[in-house]
């Protein structure tokens, strides 16, 4: 510190000097974060007073005696009318995921995220716990499944990474819910110890196969190309991340987390706040995100949405290069690179699946629809219209008033919780593989660990006990190997010279006979040589 000092500033300052500003600033975060969470309990009774049926839970651990001060635990976020605007106009795709808070103290953030028309993030609901384990994710995800109304989850989409605790929930309290993986992070760690961008390339042509068909030839492909990483890959479980397993119904086919990427994305600030100050930010930024949206939405003359009518042009434009086919009862075939495929104008669905899969008409269909002379944006799915999209922003989340005039409930207060240990922030990833008997505790630890660890006795040289407790006759150490590598073809030579070594150096100086053994040695050699 006092280097810094010196270099930005120009400034001599000593080091207690420095020590005692560092331990003022600690206290004064410390007094932040317990100034905060005493006032959590007006903070709730302010969004049930300005956002009504919105749901805000908190728990706290009870404390060690009667009337003491209850310990944060836990809080759950979820306002009415982000639930409203999912339920009636979002596609029924859920991602869910969990950043680490940057405070001093440890704590994460849980949030599940939707999608609109306009395929922009909808946070739906979120929380702020301790640490990400499977009773955490049980509990977030037991309310997230109570406010949206998802029963068995038969009908929703749920995006993740593979935490082992979200995935335990998931398939717990909706066992009958699509469960997706990000690809992202099944290539991460597929090709973590190669850089092959030719597995990548195939990997991604894999997770967008829509047909069967087509994931069994891409397959077959990489077997061709490395089989061990067609091995490797098989282990990923690919039907949760290949869009040729994914169910019809949710209109998205998305493999990716991006929804729960963007929104950390946008609080990434947020996080190094305390408590309320992150809270509030979170809840501005959709307050105010719904707001501009709504204005956009407002202002659209378009039957779609933006994005909606570039993916309905590029399937237009793509469907040139078909050939059609006519048939009886509104059945048509499609050719395209040398791959026909059947479109049903009674059931609105391609062969391809791509069409039933998203909503929009893929290049098959496009090809058929123009040359029955129909628009296709006749046959665009309504949660692409705009004035689907108008509803998403209709109601959305009200202001809430500054600390001051807050409602004082006059509560015992709630003490933030423990402090953290070590660095704040996510561990490092980079930390050197350890050992088969070698500690994980710390990654500058370099000390094996005891367990399994077998001792020998330096006295009698048997396995079991040490030198103190032994009472068995001394054995003779097995005489040492000289230093330095022996040379070759002549291994069984310098083992004879080193007994010849120790026998003289036991009866006579260690000098004399180093000279005596020497000599002998070279004449060795030369006789070797003759």
């Amino acid at each position: 510190m006092a280097a810094e000092i010196k270099r930005e500033y120009n400034l001599e300052v000593t080091d207690d000097q420095c020590a005692k500003a560092k331990s003022k600033l600690i206290k004064e975060k410390k007094a932040s974060h317990e100034a905060h969470f005493s006032r959590i309990w007006d903070y709730q009774a302010e969004i049930f007073q300005s956002n009504k049926e919105s749901k805000f839970e908190i728990e706290t651990i009870p404390g060690a005696t009667i009337g003491s001060k209850q310990r944060f635990y836990r809080l759950y976020v979820c306002f009415n009318s982000q639930v409203l605007a999912w339920k009636e106009t979002c596609r029924p795709i859920i991602g869910l995921d969990g950043a680490f808070l940057k405070w001093d103290i440890k704590g994460h953030l849980l949030a599940a995220v939707g999608r609109d028309g306009d395929n922009r993030i909808v946070p739906i609901s979120w929380a702020v716990v301790e640490i990400e384990n499977d009773t955490n994710w049980d509990w977030f995800v037991s309310h997230l499944s109570q406010n949206l109304g998802l029963g068995d989850g038969r009908n929703v989409a749920i995006i993740s990474d593979k935490q082992k605790g979200l995935v335990k929930a998931v398939h717990n309290l909706l066992p009958q819910a699509e469960h997706r993986q990000c690809a992202r992070h099944i290539l991460d760690n597929w090709k973590r110890d190669s850089h092959d961008k030719e597995l990548e390339r195939m990997f991604w042509k894999i997770a967008r196969s829509y047909t069967m068909g087509e994931y069994a030839d891409n397959l077959e492909e990489l077997k061709r190309y490395n089989p061990n990483a067609l091995a490797s890959l098989h282990k990923t479980n690919p039907p949760t991340w290949s869009r040729a397993f994914f169910k019809i119904g949710s209109y998205c086919d998305d493999n990716l987390n991006n929804l729960n990427e963007s929104f950390n994305k946008t609080i990434r600030q947020a996080r190094k706040k305390p408590l309320l100050d992150l809270l509030e930010d979170i809840r501005r930024q959709c307050m105010v995100r719904n707001a501009k949206r709504s204005i956009v939405a407002e202002r659209l003359k378009t039957r779609f949405t933006k994005r909606a009518h570039a993916e309905i042009e590029k399937m237009i434009k793509g469907s040139q290069h078909c050939t059609i086919y006519m048939a009886r009862n509104n059945l048509y075939e499609v050719e395209l690179n040398r791959t026909n495929y059947r479109v049903d104008m009674n059931e609105h669905t391609c062969g391809c699946r791509k069409w039933q899969m998203v909503g929009i008409p893929c290049v098959h269909a496009a090809c058929v629809i123009i040359k029955r002379k129909e628009k296709v944006q006749d046959y665009v799915h309504e949660y692409y219209t705009t004035i689907m999209w108008r509803k998403t922003y209709k109601d959305g989340i009200e202001p809430v008033q500054g600390m001051q005039l807050w409602p004082r409930l006059n509560k015992l207060p709630v003490l933030p919780p423990p402090w953290r240990k070590g660095n704040p922030g996510r561990p490092s990833n980079y930390a050197r593989k350890k050992g088969k008997y070698e500690t994980s505790s710390s990654s500058n630890n370099t000390k094996l660990t005891r367990l399994l660890r077998v001792i020998t006795c330096s006295n009698c040289k048997e396995e079991g006990h040490n030198k103190a407790s032994c009472t068995n006759v001394s054995v003779e150490s097995q005489p040492k190997r000289p230093r330095g590598r022996p040379r070759k073809y002549q291994e069984g030579l310098t083992e004879g010279v080193g007994s010849q070594r120790q026998c003289v150096s036991q009866k006579q100086g260690e000098g004399l006979q180093s000279q005596d053994v020497s000599q002998g040695e070279g004449s060795q050699r030369q006789e070797e040589g003759l």
